[in-house]
């Protein structure tokens, strides 16, 4: 059985979301769709809280 090849697809976004995707696309240096993953990923969590100083 073979994969079937992922096709493209387009969609339509509101001009301010396609403006947050270029902004963000510029300032990651990437293109629209590394933006969306780098928006989409969340961010990693720490295994161990950090330690709080200000406790006694």
């Amino acid at each position: 059985m073979t994969t079937p090849t992922p096709g493209t697809k387009k969609i339509r976004v509101d001009e301010e979301v396609f403006d947050v995707l270029s902004r963000t696309a510029s300032a990651q240096r990437t293109d629209i769709n590394g933006a969306l993953r780098y928006l989409l990923t969340p961010p990693a969590v720490l295994a161990e809280p950090a330690e709080d100083h200000d406790e006694e």
